[in-house]
């Protein structure tokens, strides 16, 4: 499983605007800074805007800032949006679909479960105030 190149630049993109303090930036230089192209990261701001991530601010001093608390974004929050919920395998979704209708005693199902819900876990054990409090030199 990998997660797509717009989910990691969500992630990024909320990242640097969590790092702004509240504060606007333009689309232009924040896209310069993460080293997208323009176009690219309006593609990617819509959608976490329309997720309710960021928020646009409309005039001639506007650009994107922070919609939420960086408390209240876990990187769980960022890709679900992004990618929908995670399943790393066919069995481990909603309707429990095995193609050997043994999910319940299978040893393969039990370990991939695990691996998930460690994962997601994980995920939503790291909220964007934690990355920011890391102080790495670069997003």
């Amino acid at each position: 499983m990998r997660f797509q190149i717009t989910t990691d630049y969500a992630i990024r993109i909320i990242l640097y605007m969590a790092r702004q303090d509240m504060e606007i930036t333009t689309a232009k230089a924040a896209a310069a800074h993460l080293g997208m192209t323009y176009n690219y990261f309006n593609k990617v701001a819509a959608k976490i805007r329309m997720e309710g991530f960021i928020e646009s601010v409309q005039g001639p001093k506007g650009g994107y800032r922070l919609a939420k608390d960086a408390s209240d974004i876990t990187l769980y929050d960022i890709v679900e949006a992004m990618e929908g919920s995670i399943c790393i395998n066919r069995c481990l979704e909603e309707d429990g679909f095995c193609s050997r209708n043994a999910a319940s005693v299978c040893l393969v199902h039990r370990t991939l479960e695990s691996i998930q819900s460690k994962m997601i876990e994980m995920l939503r054990g790291t909220r964007i105030c934690d990355l920011i409090q890391e102080r790495a030199l670069d997003i």
